[in-house]
């Protein structure tokens, strides 16, 4: 008998078998110590134990979400269940079992964070798909613009080159014909790259009766070089237009990844701090979004430098 109540005890759960009538036949350890937590003495009938499963003590609290269970002050939590159940001879018992359930209750509050991070996730995700359109927009508008403005000031500065150099009003016909043309290209697609973008910029500069030397090493990354072609262009527009200069140095070097271009000019000092117009504010963006940052300096000379991020194995 003795062993029967041994092993009645050691069970892993709380078990209590009460009478036809409501009282207590058999209760094993785990359970006189649920009673204790919940009564704070000894669970004597079954209303009791129900009564006051119905309305816990404040330091027990009933699960929102999972019938049956209880956390308990010491941080576990409990399953309540009853069942009926006849002996042989047809006698009729209740018999409660509370089933220690508080790792179950850890995976799923470890389930519900989880879910709570993919929902936020998700929500994240959904609110870039909506706002992604509106972002390719304004790049390509803010792509435009630079176009736009680099085209635009290549024209005028070659417009006003040819003028001052040409006295055959034949050949003037033929530089508004052209001026004609460019105004007509901006309107339409944007042209593919060139295949190389330092050259083209030395091409636009030559053509405007300028000269770039470049010193030093470039990027071979396309969107890195790509944007060191829009500065030095930029640059050059801006020296001969405002400096009178006719000579753009490039120096562009090497320092933790990172390629450091240096744009100066033969042109003449600045009268005052250099204040950004649309062209030095549209690439200004540009290096920004391309994680880098744009310095202007105006003393003792101009000088525009731009840091840009490289990986590795591609300069």
């Amino acid at each position: 008998m003795n062993a029967i109540k041994e092993s009645f005890d050691n069970l892993p759960a709380a078990i209590c078998i009460f009478s036809s009538k409501g009282l207590v036949r058999l209760m094993n350890r785990r359970m006189l110590a649920v009673g204790a937590m919940l009564l704070g003495s000894g669970i004597q009938t079954l209303g009791e134990l129900q009564a006051v499963l119905k309305n816990p003590p404040e330091a027990v609290t009933k699960d929102a979400s999972m019938r049956g269970v209880y956390h308990f002050p010491n941080g576990s939590a409990l399953r309540f269940s009853e069942h009926e159940i006849t002996n042989h001879d047809g006698q009729r018992y209740t018999e409660v079992i509370a089933a220690d359930v508080s790792e179950l209750m850890a995976v799923r509050t470890r389930l519900d964070e989880e879910n709570a991070r993919l929902d936020a996730a998700n929500e994240a995700l959904r609110t870039l798909g909506e706002e992604m359109a509106d972002i390719v927009r304004e790049e390509e508008i803010l792509n435009m613009k630079i176009r736009v403005h680099d085209d635009i000031g290549y024209s005028l500065l070659s417009v006003r080159r040819a003028y001052w150099q040409c006295e055959d009003m034949e050949q003037l016909h033929t530089l508004a014909e052209q001026w004609r043309t460019t105004i007509r290209l901006l309107h339409s697609d944007v042209p593919e790259a060139p295949a190389d973008a330092l050259s083209y910029a030395k091409l636009r500069a030559k053509e405007l009766g300028a000269e770039v030397e470049l010193t030093g090493i470039f990027p071979k990354e396309t969107a890195a070089r790509e944007l060191v072609s829009l500065a030095i262009r930029e640059c050059t527009s801006n020296c001969i237009r405002h400096a009178g200069g006719t000579r753009i140095f490039a120096d562009c070097r090497l320092a933790q990844h990172t390629a450091i271009l240096t744009i100066t000019n033969d042109g003449k000092k600045p009268e005052a701090p250099i204040s950004e117009g649309g062209g030095l504010t549209g690439l200004r963006r540009r290096v920004e979004q391309a994680q880098g940052t744009m310095d202007i300096q105006s003393r003792p000379r101009f000088a525009l430098t731009i840091e840009l991020p490289i990986q590795e194995g591609r300069i």
